[in-house]
């Protein structure tokens, strides 16, 4: 398997890439780009192909997604790297990652530079070169290089488009210094050896990202149902918990982690709910869990999680338990309720205080408005939300969209 050893980038280094720039562009001091230099190269040593794929696939779970990629890519090609994941627009900056990374420079192009680039648009699944595509005069010649690159800055560059699934063009783009070697005929297939692999770990990416974006919006929808969300593995361990359920478990009043697994605060209930979670079918169990903090009972509902015919059934979503808190209070943002009722200020801010359950004249005296004033307002508010009883207006404030588009309690 043919190999490229990270000590070979040391000659064009981050430092003499990033010199090439011009000084309007901010960069780290060199003896900061020398250090990162060495120690890439000793972290790293020689990379062969299969490193090189390997780390295509293992970056999408990394908490930076292609930078170790873009590092591996770099190496094995001798040269500096560019992966374009999402391409910037006039509205949108996209997504890169470079190696030798700079965050400065990174955000200069995505901001502008991109609009110079004539090394862009590049047939897809084409590899070519800067000289193939636009020959060296109108490389040098190109604003993009006299304004970005400066005079001895890269003057050897090898790219390919590929399109994701979804119809997404990434970029891959490699350059060199004049004074190393121009890419090769090998270079070449070494790059198009990776497309397939590229492809397929965009569509995975692709597939991860959806799944997150929805986990993300459920929970999300939970948190501002003040209901609190908890998955737990084979063992009862916990996998994953929204915002409401972690702030649950860390205020320890009723339920908490004890090694890994949920427990309720009293003994008496503590075998009661992990019995109820083992028995738990689709069909939903319920108990109540008591507090020490003398608060009204937690609610708890426990069912499983069907095991998925392919999964190899270790770590994986067994049960979700679901857990309400009745004296939580809900917050209808006095905004939401202006648009969607066209209440007055004074009207939407005394219906917020009527839907966290207080009486009128709570209210009215919280509020420092006298009762008949509190009155008339709430005359004008059956009127406009078409109610007649406080407890319908307080259920469509809290069970309608006021609610899903109120705060969470940890925003």
């Amino acid at each position: 398997m043919k190999k490229s050893c990270a000590g070979n980038l040391l000659k064009s280094g981050l430092a003499a890439v990033l010199n090439t720039q011009p000084a309007t562009v901010s960069r780290p001091g060199l003896p900061e780009l020398f250090a990162r230099d060495k120690a890439q190269e000793a972290a790293l040593g020689c990379v062969d192909q299969n490193r090189v794929t390997l780390s295509i696939y293992q970056s999408l779970l990394s908490s930076e997604p292609w930078r170790d990629t873009s590092c591996h890519l770099a190496a094995y090609m001798r040269a500096s790297a560019i992966i374009v994941i999402r391409p910037s627009t006039s509205t949108d900056l996209g997504f890169l990652v470079c190696h030798p990374r700079n965050p400065e420079i990174e955000h200069a192009y995505r901001a502008h530079y991109w609009t110079l680039d004539p090394f862009l648009e590049l047939p897809i699944d084409q590899v070519l070169t800067i000289d193939e595509y636009l020959g060296a005069s109108t490389w040098l010649n190109s604003e993009f290089y006299k304004r970005f690159i400066g005079e001895g800055g890269v003057r050897h560059g090898l790219g390919v488009n590929i399109v994701s699934k979804n119809g997404t063009v990434c970029r891959l783009r490699l350059y060199r210094l004049p004074d190393q070697p121009a890419f090769t005929e090998e270079d070449k297939l070494r790059l198009r050896a990776l497309i397939p692999h590229f492809a397929q770990a965009l569509s995975l990416a692709a597939h991860l990202e959806r799944h997150e974006t929805q986990s993300e919006l459920y929970e999300g929808a939970l948190n501002r149902l003040h209901i609190g969300a908890i998955v737990l593995d084979e063992r009862q361990h916990l996998l994953r918990c929204n915002q409401v359920a972690q702030t649950m478990l860390d205020e320890e009043d009723g339920l908490k982690l004890v090694a890994g697994g949920l427990e309720a605060h009293y003994k008496t209930e503590r075998s009661i709910l992990h019995d109820l979670i083992s028995s738990a079918g689709t069909t939903a169990q319920v108990m109540s869990i008591s507090r020490p903090s003398g608060k009204r009972k937690f609610g708890l509902v426990a069912r499983s999680i069907p095991l998925r015919a392919e999964s190899e059934g270790k770590c994986r979503p067994a049960w979700v338990i679901f857990i309400c808190d009745p004296d939580a209070q809900t917050t209808a943002p006095r905004e939401i309720l202006r648009q969607v009722f066209d209440f007055t200020p004074a009207e939407a801010t005394l219906t917020m205080e009527l839907a966290k359950g207080l009486a009128l004249d709570e209210a009215a005296e919280l509020l420092g408005i006298r009762l008949n004033t509190a009155r008339t307002h709430l005359r004008s508010i059956f009127a406009k939300a078409g109610v007649t009883r406080q407890a319908e207006l307080v259920r469509i404030v809290l069970n309608g969209v006021i609610g899903l588009s109120s705060l969470s309690p940890v925003d």
